[in-house]
């Protein structure tokens, strides 16, 4: 068995059992950095981190040192520390996804999709792309397998690796 089988049945274990600090780790393994939010919250989780996403690490010892105080907590991906752009859509709010946009690694959230795209940490974006649909770029969002505050899950839906930022949308977004 190869390193990269080995890493992806750990990925796909984590995904069935939904074991958010297996979560985490895949998540650094993947180049992410990763905070601790509140249980059942988007919020960080202030007891262990007191910068928000501006203290996602990467450091294993301390992620295990976060669920071994709170085995509950939630996880965010700090966005630009690890070099991604995620378009937040929200159903609720009359998002909608363009079939057109490029596949990614994507999560189904409470209320709609995360795309994560790659993006050069130099690049500035605002923080709407159209109505209901937000751009998730200098703060954090949400790792799967969190509990969204109205206790469904985070659920990673296309669990592939992120591609570039479609230039249509980088266009759109762009400061």
């Amino acid at each position: 068995m190869t390193v990269g089988s080995t890493h992806r049945q750990n990925r796909e274990t984590m995904l069935k059992t939904n074991d958010t600090r297996s979560a985490a780790f895949d998540y650094v393994a993947r180049g992410w950095a990763v905070m601790p939010l509140k249980p059942q919250s988007k919020d960080p989780h202030f007891e262990l981190v007191r910068n928000a996403y501006k203290g996602a690490t990467y450091d294993l010892s301390l992620i295990e040192h976060w669920f071994d105080y709170d085995p509950n907590t939630n996880i965010g991906i700090a966005c630009i520390t690890s070099g991604l752009v995620v378009i937040d859509i929200d159903y609720r709010n009359g998002g909608r996804l363009d079939k057109s946009w490029a596949k990614t690694f994507t999560v189904q959230t409470g209320n709609g999709l995360h795309l994560y795209y790659t993006a050069d940490q130099s690049c500035e974006f605002r923080g709407t792309l159209d109505t209901g649909i937000d751009v998730k770029w200098k703060g954090y969002v949400v790792a799967a397998p969190s509990v969204h505050p109205n206790l469904s899950t985070y659920d990673v839906i296309m669990d592939i690796d992120p591609v570039a930022l479609p230039s249509d949308i980088a266009e759109r977004i762009a400061r």
